[in-house]
């Protein structure tokens, strides 16, 4: 983690904005949720996947800002798992997926340069740690409306 660069971005980029920008959901290999005493797996995952500049012309003047296109998904596998398993093997094994991506907006005070390092650091680290309680928000609140287990998503961990 380049803490320089995310120190430097931080200090030229102001949160304007966290909003949905898609979402999938579905039950996966005929699973029914309604049936009790099911053993489910619970994965999780969220990375920036893209990240464009917007600019707005105001009163002879020019905004700028970044939007970092956050990717995230949550699915539960049928367990119970065994220790060691082809990933092909695991597809077969996932009951639902929910995926979302969520688009974080910055306003670039003063309109100032970012070096594409900041930029991608920024994205790495700060965008997905921004939409993480958005996205527990929504995943907690679809797997209730999908009758599955609710369960408490991980704290964000970021290397």
């Amino acid at each position: 983690m380049n803490k320089d660069a995310i120190q430097e971005a931080t200090k030229k980029l102001a949160i304007k904005m966290v909003y949905l920008g898609g979402s999938e959901t579905k039950l996966c290999n005929g699973f029914d949720p309604l049936e009790p005493n099911q053993e489910l797996i619970g994965q999780f995952r969220i990375g920036t996947e893209l990240v464009d500049v917007k600019e707005v012309a105001d009163n002879n003047s020019n905004q700028k800002y970044l939007r970092f296109h956050v990717a995230a998904g949550m699915r539960y596998l049928k367990g119970p798992i065994a220790e060691e398993i082809e990933e092909d093997l695991i597809e077969e094994l996932v009951v639902s997926e929910i995926t979302a991506l969520f688009v974080a907006e910055y306003t670039v005070l003063d309109n100032e340069e970012l070096s594409e390092e900041c930029v991608n650091e920024f994205g790495r680290v700060n965008a997905p740690f921004n939409v993480w309680p958005y996205w527990r928000e929504f995943c907690q609140s679809t797997c209730s409306r999908m009758s599955l287990p609710v369960t408490v998503i991980p704290m964000l961990k970021i290397d």
